[in-house]
């Protein structure tokens, strides 16, 4: 060991990650599972080599790690500026610090090094502290240390920004030496990767009809529940029973009538039909979709349950349930703001919580079980598999068949509850993963009981039938409803009523300015291109038009209304976005791209405030005039 080069490493990495620090010094005689030795390249570094049972493997290189380096930052070309690098293997660490020198300061790096003994070793012998810098953004993930986290870094250090132009460098003989556990870790990548274009796919799937929701579905807010008042209020004994719309439901609906009033029942918006065809009414009944059809919640019995919802759930269940509305954050700005000036009234956070999910409605569902403090969670009819060539219990949907292919991309097959197999979507395949990840993390404080008696396989939960979970988790009386229905209305006071509707009353002038906004920095824009046709010598007249880009910019930013119109164009954000970052050759060109797309979003931001501004002149002008009547008597 080379003391001082250790001393000085552990020092650095004290200050910047003092747990590793601690669990480095606890195990510094842990026994490796090969030899790690080190050795000097011609070059004068020092280099790193592994003896796994007699074959040795140099790491990086045997004579110069910075040429290798080198010769992949030729192949790379140009990097662009905001581009994430990830490193698999810190080895010495040469080629680390070559690559951060070479890229542009604004890089993102995540080193990836899927051994505990190397990285132990390296702090041992070679310089790391550049490392360690805090002005430095680089992110180390070693599964033994930090491996919980590999999903948080992902979210960190890779967005739809970047992710096209993200980089990957494996360093020498890693992949012969850990090849299990970087094909793990690119399979987790690439999970990942597929969730941000999942995501962005919804987003713009929904792009034209969030801010339309929100603007038809606020008003409920002024009269509904948040769901920041149903924490914690399930005692630890009582189950939650997720009911899903999946086909083997049509296998123990009935069942679930004898789980009435010892369990807290929560079905997802699919589910509902099937249950009230059956007379079961569950206490609660969860909806996250945009475009979810009005069919589903054509029912006499449908406002008997409350919905958990959000302002940018469809219009027409909106309008069809009559009953109880909790409320879960919709993320929109705009909504915030308002929860926010109630919240300053009450002098308390009356920010409605969000619902992790994975995509699925099934997701928020279960975490919302969770949320309310449920310690067992019983799911049935989450099939996440075609079943009979069919994705839904009967009823549902009206005359539902799928059509299989299984030479097609769409469709794979994974283990079947029972055995065997079972023929999925690939959408049914990512909600299944959600819920495996999920079911992992949570472990040690909810048990998971998978009731739904056919169908994916969901590893982690315990398979046992419906009849089998209700005998052994559902042992004393409970009405969910009745203390559900307990909880307050977020809006209760006068005051509270009169500064919303002034709230809601204001939403015209903002979209006016906001307009008179977008045009500015359209005239902005078109000076720039200007100066692009004609030469960029006058920079003092460029950085004065920059000011008021800038300016514009700024208000589109900070405004919530102005964020909420922004929300309604995904689709020409996920058009633009990763274009921002690519470099041009000369200066003109960049600027008249930068003007170019500046435009088009800044035009799509005028004609979006003109269409909110007539549905909101449709919905909640005239409820706020209504309202006011009513105070008023």
């Amino acid at each position: 060991m080379n003391k001082s080069v250790y001393e000085k490493n552990m020092e650095a990495l004290e200050k910047k990650y003092p747990v590793w620090a601690e669990i480095i010094r606890r195990n510094s005689r842990k026994k490796r599972n090969f030899a790690v030795d080190v050795e000097q390249s011609y070059t004068g570094d020092t280099i790193m080599k592994v003896n796994d049972h007699g074959n040795v493997y140099y790491l990086n290189g045997k004579y110069a790690p910075e040429l290798v380096a080198d010769h992949w930052l030729t192949q790379q070309g140009t990097i662009d500026k905001y581009a994430t690098i990830i490193i698999i293997g810190i080895s010495n660490g040469v080629h680390i610090k070559k690559i951060m020198e070479s890229v542009p300061k604004t890089v993102i790096i995540l080193v990836y090094e899927p051994s505990y003994e190397i990285f132990r070793r390296a702090m041992e012998e070679v310089d790391l502290t550049f490392l360690f810098q805090q002005d430095i953004p680089v992110g180390i993930l070693i599964p033994q240390i930090n491996g919980f986290e590999q999903w948080r870094f992902f979210n960190y250090f890779i967005v739809y920004d970047n992710m096209v132009s993200l980089k990957i460098y494996l360093s020498g003989n890693y992949h012969k030496l850990f090849q299990e556990e970087i094909d793990e870790f690119v399979k987790e990548l690439r999970k990942y990767l597929e969730s941000i274009q999942v995501n962005w796919s919804t987003h713009v799937r929904y792009t034209d009809v969030n801010a339309n929701n929100i603007f038809h579905n606020l008003h409920y807010l002024y009269e509904g529940y948040s769901i920041a008042d149903l924490k914690g209020i399930l005692p630890s004994d009582i189950p939650v029973i997720i009911v899903s719309a999946g086909p083997s439901l049509n296998k123990n609906i009935n069942d679930l009538k004898a789980a009435v009033g010892k369990a807290c029942i929560i079905a997802t918006d699919t589910a509902m039909k099937p249950l009230l065809n059956e007379g079961i009414v569950p206490d609660l009944f969860v909806i996250v979709d945009g475009l979810k059809p009005a069919e589903l919640f054509i029912h006499k019995d449908i406002s008997k349950a409350g919905m958990i919802t959000m302002t940018a759930v469809s219009v027409e269940p909106m309008k069809l349930h009559k009953g109880k509305k909790y409320f879960y954050s919709s993320g929109g700005a705009f909504e915030i703001e308002l929860m926010r000036e109630i919240s300053g009234m009450k002098h308390k956070s009356m920010l409605l919580p969000s619902l992790l999910t994975g995509g699925s409605v099934a997701h928020s569902a279960y975490t919302l079980g969770e949320y309310m403090g449920a310690k067992t969670i019983i799911l049935i009819g989450q099939d996440l598999a075609l079943t009979g060539n069919k994705a839904h219990v009967d009823g549902a949907f009206q005359n539902e068949k799928c059509e299989i292919n299984l030479n097609s991309a769409a469709f794979s097959e994974v283990e079947a509850v029972g055995g065997g197999t079972v023929v999925t979507r690939n959408d049914f395949k990512f909600y299944l993963e959600w819920f495996e990840r999920i079911i992992k993390t949570w472990k040690d404080h909810v048990q998971t009981i998978d009731a739904t008696e056919g169908g994916a396989l969901i590893h982690g939960a315990k398979n046992m039938t419906l009849k089998q979970a209700i005998k052994k988790y559902c042992t004393r009386k409970y009405n969910a409803k009745w203390h559900i229905a307990r909880i307050p209305k977020i809006i209760e006071t006068r005051e509270e009523k009169e500064k919303a509707l002034h709230y809601f009353e204001d939403s015209v002038e903002r979209l006016d300015k906001i307009r008179e906004k977008a045009e500015q920095g359209i005239h902005c824009y078109d000076e720039l291109q200007k100066l692009a046709i004609e030469g960029l010598e006058n920079q003092i007249r460029i950085s004065k038009i920059y000011e008021k880009i800038k300016e514009v910019n700024t208000y589109m930013e900070k405004d919530a209304m102005a964020a909420t119109v922004m929300d309604s164009l995904m689709g020409v954000q996920y058009t633009l976005r990763p274009t921002i970052y690519k470099i041009q050759e000369k200066d003109d060109e960049e600027l008249n791209d930068i003007a170019e797309q500046g435009k088009v979003m800044l035009q799509a931001v005028y004609y979006a405030s003109e269409e909110l501004k007539a549905i909101v002149q449709e919905t909640i002008i005239p409820y706020t005039h209504k309202q006011w009547r009513k105070l008023e008597q």
